[in-house]
């Protein structure tokens, strides 16, 4: 099975977009509790999308080797986040990625 190719702007972008991400889960954080419930469920959905380009775009670019090393950086520290994260994702019922930190260190 051939690997796909991802380009490095698409992978730039997705790096950009997850740090945009966890400063907007942050905020959310914040008020979730405020939020209608139709919020909440419209937030979970885009974070779902978002974990799923995650998985498809920066995991799969970081197994096949195709990310610069300062993007290996990047997306190690982003990992890191989340998985600092992770308790509350799952009192927030929200998904995390499919990623091990050992697959990622």
């Amino acid at each position: 099975m051939a690997t796909e190719i991802i380009g490095i702007e698409q992978i730039d972008h997705t790096l950009k977009l997850s740090t945009a991400m966890l400063e907007f889960l942050k905020h959310s954080i914040e008020r979730w509790q405020e939020m209608t419930s139709e919020e909440q469920v419209d937030w979970s959905l885009e974070w779902d999308q978002f974990i799923n380009t995650v998985q498809q775009v920066l995991h799969k670019a970081y197994k096949s080797g195709q990310m610069s090393p300062e993007q290996v950086v990047q997306y190690r520290y982003f990992i890191s986040k989340l998985r600092d994260i992770s308790p509350t994702l799952r009192k927030m019922k929200l998904a995390q990625p499919d990623i091990s930190l050992a697959e990622v260190a």
